[in-house]
């Protein structure tokens, strides 16, 4: 395990579970934070957008499914409303960040019996396909477990115990910023440390330079 920055140079490098455990799937749900402004792209859901010829959103869908038990969508339904996957909205303010789609899916009743929550942004195609599996290896008795690739954590591709649920609930309501990252360097976050390969796994696509980059890898 490695430190709460993520500077440990021992940091775990993981693929597959650890000491072939046996990894409970049935514990996890995973969501999808489709919920964020995506003002760059130019659309009211990046989601949405064909990619490959399917939505970023029913691509990544297809990748994280089966990893989990169950699979919510975070968003606004007005704009996702050809999800095969149940949608949640944000229990807060709109835009509020991440966090807020993190704290939505801990709350949501069909979630409850999880004992882990994944999320993923809706924006990366190439999301590994054993994210949660190399990450719920990882995890131990941490409260987090974070991808890292090339040395730089990932935060939206991230592995969090239920029992923080208390600390992510004050910290969405106390502070302005929504983002993981202040909540990874208070909690017990292990990072993962992933093997570089032709195509980033957590490319994300912001703007259209990186959608015309991301298609251009399809045929790698």
């Amino acid at each position: 395990m490695v430190n709460n920055n993520g500077s440990n140079p021992s940091s775990l490098t993981l693929r597959l579970p650890l000491n072939g455990q046996k990894i409970q799937m049935n514990n996890v749900t995973a969501v999808i934070l489709a919920g964020g402004r995506s003002n760059r792209m130019g659309v009211s859901a990046k989601a949405m957008l064909m990619f490959g010829g399917e939505t970023l959103l029913s691509r990544i869908s297809n990748r994280i499914a089966p990893q989990a038990d169950r699979l919510l969508i975070n968003g606004d339904p007005r704009f996702l409303v050809n999800s095969q996957y149940p949608v949640i909205e944000d229990r807060t303010d709109p835009f509020s960040g991440p966090l807020a789609g993190l704290y939505s899916a801990l709350v949501d009743p069909s979630a409850l019996e999880s004992e882990y929550i994944l999320v993923v942004p809706c924006d990366s195609p190439f999301v590994p396909i054993d994210l949660a599996t190399s990450l719920l290896a990882a995890m131990g008795d941490a409260d987090i477990a974070c991808a890292r690739y090339e040395g730089i954590p990932q935060p939206t591709f991230s592995l969090w115990h239920r029992r923080q649920t208390d600390v992510i609930t004050k910290a969405l309501l106390g502070r302005g910023d929504g983002g993981f990252k202040p909540l990874m360097t208070e909690l017990d976050t292990v990072y993962v440390d992933w093997v570089e390969s032709a195509v980033n796994p957590f490319l994300n696509i912001n703007t259209p330079d990186d959608m015309q980059l991301a298609e251009g890898f399809l045929c790698l």
